[in-house]
């Protein structure tokens, strides 16, 4: 059903429109009615009709005003013109805003109004179908450009196309790039996570062409999406995105973040999709060099930061921090664990005083690269899974600097771990989680206390623990407890419901269930079973 707006200041026209024809039956529905341009402007707002029938000349805003107005709110409203003879040059000029269809109020009967109004459904329909095909056309150009480079890389406007002339219309774009972890999700949460997003994403930003990518326990949309002079602002763009946000964080458990462009005309939008990422980038900081205006902490924080050209200025000046190989061969040839963790702490001190991205991410390389010629030159046997943390490709799954200073000091901790041992040892992150694990396994412990408790993420926590023991946290966690539980059932009369308070189940439920899974036995069976053979 289409969705009518009439705007007449005379009251018997409106009166007569709304009564030549039974609406309804023929498929159309009047939505509302208004005596000026003005005051149809703020009900277009409201109820957004799909066809307007509207007088050209009416007091405090007429009907030319208004149409320019209304197609700065929205492309997809339909218009036909209601003209006296005296007006018809009002009429003419009407046709080039776009209006294809006039109705001289005096020949207005069922038959002529039915007839126009099908007219104008007939070219919706066609131009729906058109749009269909250019919103393809769009998706394919962002996704086009996109894939031309790596995931965290500003791309190079020389590697970027700009859109065909014509592909998007008239006015001012903004790009936005999110992304969140989502190494703690499983396929089908992260899949639902998707279709979270892009129903968000169409709620929020009307007309908005998407591209979503999956990269290293990643989740990346990056959206273009025209901008609306009327209500539209950098401060609006945060609050909104900070409202996704706050959704995805209740639903998933994930923290969003995302860089924004300024605004700009469709032929700037490889700059524009360059600006999003250089703001992306900040959120390694928490956007200390972005654009966030105070007062808006309250809606985005740093999580989503705003393009300043600023940015790309201390970009031209950054100096990266000379990482000496010989000082970390002495520290690990000495092993001085203090003077090489100092060390490490004092560049990235330097680093965080830049806030330049592409410094982290080249000293990052710099000590890995330091790592490899390290355990080479002292001749240091290493596990396998060891030497993939020394991949340059992690760099991905880090989300920020203060990530990025624990790895690097957990490689080196673990190089001196094999120096001193000889065996297979865990990284200092992972030796905390085990300590708390083991301290405060009767407690209702979670992955995010431990996390807090290491001063790190818990999606880093999540990927380093399950790299380096080969099983996730909550694995871990559950046969803990169980070993725990053995030796209760086998040393004590404690009933199960009290021995799952003893090990931090909640429910003796939950612990005979986890029980069974482990051990292949039921609670009673195993406490038969091995009593009797004490």
């Amino acid at each position: 059903m289409y969705h009518i707006l009439i705007v007449d200041d005379e009251f018997l026209v409106r009166l007569g429109l709304k009564t030549t024809i039974n609406w309804e039956a023929n498929g159309y529905k009047v939505v509302g009615e208004a005596s000026n341009g003005k005051e149809a402007l703020e009900m277009v707002q409201s109820s957004m009709p799909d066809i307007v029938l509207v007088d050209i000349k009416m007091p405090l805003m007429d009907g030319l005003e208004f149409i320019t107005e209304v197609k700065k709110i929205s492309e997809d409203i339909s218009f036909i013109i209601l003209s006296n003879y005296d007006n018809f040059q009002y009429a003419k000029r009407a046709m080039k805003l776009g209006v294809s269809q006039y109705l001289l109020k005096s020949e207005i009967n069922e038959d002529i109004l039915l007839a126009t109004l099908e007219s104008v459904c007939t070219e919706r329909r066609s131009r729906h179908v058109r749009h269909g095909d250019d919103n393809q056309a769009r998706t394919a150009y962002l996704s086009n450009n996109l894939s031309k480079a790596q995931i965290n890389a500003c791309i190079p406007i020389g590697r970027m196309d700009a859109p065909p002339e014509g592909l998007f219309r008239a006015g001012s774009y903004v790009v936005i790039k999110y992304f969140c972890s989502i190494g703690l999700l499983n396929e089908q949460s992260i899949d639902m996570l998707s279709k979270t997003m892009v129903s968000l994403i169409e709620d929020e930003f009307q007309g908005a062409v998407y591209s979503e990518v999956i990269y290293q326990m990643h989740y990346y949309i990056t959206l273009i999406f025209p901008e609306n002079s009327h209500s539209d602002s950098e401060r609006s763009y945060i609050e909104k995105s900070a409202s996704i946000g706050r959704k995805i964080k209740h639903y998933f458990s994930v923290s969003l973040k995302g860089g924004l462009s300024r605004s700009g005309k469709a032929e700037s939008l490889p700059q524009l999709l360059r600006q999003a990422e250089w703001a992306r980038q900040q959120c390694f900081f928490g956007g200390t060099q972005g654009k966030c205006p105070s007062d808006m902490r309250f809606a985005g924080g740093n999580a989503f930061i705003v393009y300043e050209e600023s940015l790309q200025e201390n970009l031209k000046k950054e100096e990266r921090p000379h990482v000496s190989s010989s000082k970390v061969l002495g520290y690990l040839t000495e092993n001085n664990s203090q003077e090489l963790e100092n060390y490490i702490h004092g560049i990235f001190v330097r680093i965080k005083e830049q806030s330049a991205y592409t410094v982290v991410k080249h000293t990052f390389i710099d000590f890995l690269s330091i790592a490899k010629s390290s355990l080479e030159k002292l001749n240091v046997p290493v596990t396998e899974s060891f030497l993939a943390k020394l991949d340059y490709d992690n760099w991905d799954i880090l989300t920020s600097v203060e990530e990025t200073e624990v790895y690097v000091h957990d490689i080196f901790e673990g190089i001196l771990d094999f120096m001193s041992k000889g065996i297979s040892g865990y990284s200092a992150s992972v030796k905390k989680t085990i300590a708390y694990v083991e301290e405060n396994y009767a407690s209702n412990i979670t992955l995010e206390d431990v996390a807090r408790h290491g001063e790190i993420s818990r999606s880093y926590l999540s990927m380093l623990f399950k790299q380096e023991t080969g099983i996730n946290f909550i694995t871990y966690l559950n046969q803990y407890r169980i070993e725990k539980g053995k030796k209760l059932l086998t040393d004590t009369n404690l009933k199960i419901y009290e021995i799952a308070e003893e090990i931090g189940f909640g429910s003796p439920y939950y612990f005979s269930k986890v029980f069974k899974e482990l051990t292949g036995m039921q609670c009673k069976e195993y406490r038969n079973y091995y009593s009797e053979m004490n």
